[in-house]
């Protein structure tokens, strides 16, 4: 019995750690917009290739480490020579700052030195017929005002904006449903389609509200525990969500990236399963032992000899 209890205690910590763990992340509201995911190419895998979209993203470069105040972005799919940071919290003259992009990127700082939580990244790029912006969110991890008035401010014709973005330390996840607001020229843009890519292969369509609010659902598609992880363990992975409208003869298309992880439900569920059956194979002991010391009719005979 004392081994029952061990192990039942180890199978409620095991399941019980991601619980606790989904209590400092932000849900959003329930989906309004149905979700239409479509099949998952075979083969893509994170860091196996930049191919997995064609869209305008802002990665981080590979380069491991840096400054608590800084970070360096690279523009990939768009041709900009600057990238422009935005803050909702520092110095007047720090709220707004263009970087130039050398080689390996755009060395980022955040509005002053213990300024941080969100802000706000954007490359664009300009043409007779096309505007193209590829846009993130970076968090630097000294205390700052909460993002959402720097999230309510329009800086681009077109744009997507989370509607919130995760808190700090929490995550999009794989099965979360959350809000995004498409604006265009400020306003919010109704019956505009959304388009999700993610690093393996997932492809989804949702479509915004007439308050120009589009439900995301993240797919629910990681690969075995393969690739790499975040300086806390956690697995994670890009995914891009992009639209894109025509006016005056100019297209203009605009994108935002991010990360999302694991769900966390998959290690519960794991957890428990391994401890069930632990349990079970415990509880079988017993009967084996007797089975197997009990003296067969052969054996009672040759004792008896």
């Amino acid at each position: 019995m004392n081994h029952l209890a061990i192990l039942a205690a180890a199978g409620l910590a095991t399941a019980g750690a991601p619980a606790m763990a989904q209590q400092h992340e932000h849900h959003a509201p329930a989906a309004t917009q149905p979700a239409a995911p479509a099949a998952a190419p075979q083969g893509q895998r994170p860091g196996g290739s930049r191919e997995w979209t064609r869209a305008p993203l802002l990665l981080p470069a590979m380069a491991r480490g840096g400054e608590r105040g800084g970070a360096t972005l690279r523009p990939m799919g768009i041709e900009a020579a600057n990238v422009t940071v935005y803050a909702g919290d520092g110095p007047a003259e720090r709220r707004r700052v263009d970087y130039p992009v050398g080689p390996e990127g755009a060395k980022l700082k955040s509005a002053a030195p213990k300024v941080g939580n969100y802000h706000w990244v954007v490359a664009r790029q300009e043409s007779d017929g096309e505007v193209k912006v590829a846009s993130t969110a970076w968090y630097f991890s000294n205390p700052g005002d909460a993002p959402t008035d720097l999230l309510k401010q329009s800086r681009h014709e077109l744009e997507i904006v989370p509607d919130p973005l995760p808190r700090e330390h929490g995550n999009y996840r794989e099965s979360d449903k959350w809000r995004f607001i498409v604006r265009y020229a400020g306003q919010p843009l109704a019956n505009q389609t959304l388009t999700m890519e993610t690093e393996y292969g997932s492809r989804s369509r949702f479509v915004t509200d007439a308050a120009g609010v589009a439900t995301v659902l993240f797919p629910r598609d990681f690969k075995p525990a393969e690739e790499g992880h975040d300086a806390h363990g956690r697995r994670k992975a890009k995914f891009v969500l992009t639209t894109e409208k025509e006016d005056a003869g100019k297209r203009y298309l605009t994108a935002f990236n991010y990360t999302y992880t694991l769900d966390a439900d998959r290690d519960r569920s794991l957890g428990w399963g391994a401890a069930f059956g632990l349990l079970g194979m415990i509880a079988a002991t017993p009967l084996l032992r007797r089975r197997s010391t009990r003296p067969t009719a052969a054996g009672q005979g040759d004792s008896n000899a």
